[in-house]
């Protein structure tokens, strides 16, 4: 399990093996244009400094996925340390290799150095490199926690916002059945407190959208006994897989807005039709809603501050690959949601 120190990147992936490749290409070219009396021509120079150091790379990067587990647990200075030396060890190794067979492919002169002074250079070359490599994962694995930290705290301000108006409309609803019916006033006010819970108990993380449905089906059922026949609900969620992530209160509060909007001031009410699919990797949520002619004149319905909220929310939760829609035609309104698919065995992003 990783610490919330660790800092170095995944040695076994491919991608850290590609740019392996890159940084040894560059840092051999680098070399080569240091060197200001080569003993062969420039591209022969680039291939054998870019062959030495990509062993050097490859092996160390071999030696350090198997030390994976280790590394994830470790905190940041030991971690380092472990990886600095490896690459040390790894360097003379592959320095002895080198110094030996050159030789035997046809360069008789060797290294054309001194031992110690061949073990020397390499050593000092790989000990900065390496040691700057490091500095540089460890500023960018602290900057990384930093915005992860300030976006889960933007989010449990803007969820903290969302909640109250949830609150306050329920608990409106509730106190309109005090009176005429109390036990159903009890039973609603129970599952509220429930919806809270369970509300409180998620917040700055994401949750499933089978959570959410939840969520939504409660608050509609607590609406349903204040609008009476007037709310038409339509779900068709059977292309939606339930583990999918999404932040908590993405469902509810368009509906409460369908609901404030679109039905509550319709003589007749409305409907609501809530749907939900896979498509390309992406879990595509839609909420529609009828409206009533005196909002269809009106160029959009007034719920502008609650798809903000919701966009702002999931910006920090999918930066750059969440997606918020709103159309409005042939009398209806309707709001998309599109946010890429992690079902609930995933890590949640860093936001």
């Amino acid at each position: 399990m990783k610490t919330p120190e660790a800092f170095l990147p995944d040695f076994c992936s491919l991608t850290t093996a590609f740019m392996l490749i890159l940084g040894s290409l560059l840092l051999a070219f680098v070399l080569a244009l240091a060197d200001f009396s080569p003993r062969y021509d420039f591209l022969t120079e680039v291939g054998l400094r870019g062959l030495f150091i990509a062993w050097i790379a490859w092996l160390s990067a071999a030696l350090l996925c198997a030390m994976r587990r280790w590394l994830e647990a470790w905190r940041a200075f030991r971690a380092g340390a472990a990886a600095f030396a490896t690459v040390l060890l790894v360097t003379l190794a592959v320095g002895g290799a080198a110094q030996a067979g050159l030789a035997r492919i046809g360069y008789p002169e060797g290294t054309g150095l001194e031992p110690w002074a061949f073990y020397g250079r390499i050593l000092a070359i790989s000990a900065l490199v390496t040691l700057a490599w490091l500095r540089h994962q460890y500023v960018q694995s602290r900057w990384r926690s930093q915005i992860r930290a300030e976006s889960i705290a933007r989010l449990d301000a803007l969820q903290a916002r969302v909640q109250p108006h949830f609150l306050f409309n329920s608990l409106n609803t509730i106190a309109s059945l005090i009176r005429k019916e109390p036990a159903t006033a009890e039973e609603l006010l129970l599952d509220l407190a429930e919806v809270f819970r369970a509300i409180l108990k998620k917040t700055g993380k994401l949750v499933p959208l089978s959570e959410e449905i939840a969520l939504t089906r409660q608050y509609l059922g607590i609406e349903q006994y204040r609008l009476g026949p007037r709310l038409k609900v339509a779900w068709d969620m059977r292309q939606a897989p339930g583990d999918a992530l999404l932040p908590p209160l993405s469902l509810q509060p368009l509906v409460e807005n369908a609901i404030r909007y679109g039905i509550e001031p319709a003589l007749n009410g409305g409907k609501i039709e809530i749907q939900g699919r896979l498509a390309r990797g992406s879990l595509v949520l839609s909420i529609l809603n009828s409206l009533p002619e005196e909002v269809v004149r009106r160029s959009r319905p007034g719920n502008g501050v609650a798809l903000e909220n919701l966009q702002a929310r999931l910006e920090s939760c999918f930066p750059n690959r969440a997606r918020l829609y709103t159309s409005q035609a042939d009398g209806r309104y309707q709001v998309r949601i599109v946010i890429p698919y992690q079902g609930a065995g995933h890590e949640n992003p860093p936001r």
